[in-house]
């Protein structure tokens, strides 16, 4: 499996109609809402910052994962959405992160490079920093990144760390590409 750029945008809108409108957009959201049978599930994972231990809480549809993330604002957790066949744009998957503060990432990956011309590989950051800017525009997002197979932030301090570093890694890979 190729890496993904992870794109994301840290909103302060932790709200159902902002969460629908960044899915609306990015999936047929009929075919996303059902998980009866698959054995899926919210992983909280342990946090000592905030006090929080593990605990798996098993749901049957994304408007059961939307709603527990709106009714526990100070829950942190990451969702991925759906199956790629479901996605109305060619994008690798998408990241519902609720976090810890109250806030929420939106995500988006695709992969890093792609093929033109049949066999030649370019690099996707362009089209990443178009998504940035769409994601930026669907959900108010105050903050963005463009990373490389990285998990979600926690919160927006540690957003704020992860930003820092991936400009500096990324304004370094654009220097290789000569962009």
């Amino acid at each position: 499996m190729p890496p993904f750029y992870d794109i994301y945008g840290l909103s302060k809108r932790r709200d159902k109609q902002t969460i629908e409108t960044f899915l609306d957009f990015y999936c047929h959201r009929e075919l996303i809402e059902n998980y009866q049978g698959q054995d899926v599930e919210i992983a909280i994972y342990k946090n000592d910052k905030y006090g929080v231990n593990e605990e798996f809480v098993p749901v049957d549809n994304l408007s059961e994962v939307i709603n527990y993330g709106l009714s526990h604002p100070d829950c942190g957790f990451a969702f991925y959405v759906g199956a790629k066949s479901n996605y109305k744009k060619d994008i690798g998957s998408l990241i519902l992160k609720f976090t810890f503060d109250g806030k929420m990432i939106f995500g988006v990956s695709i992969e890093e490079k792609r093929l033109i011309d049949g066999d030649k590989l370019i690099d996707n950051y362009d089209a990443a920093l178009e998504i940035e800017k769409t994601i930026v525009e669907l959900t108010n997002s105050i903050k963005t990144s463009i990373q490389l197979e990285y998990a979600p932030s926690d919160d927006e301090e540690e957003f704020d760390r992860d930003i820092e570093m991936w400009r500096k890694m990324n304004e370094e890979k654009r220097k290789i590409i000569g962009k």
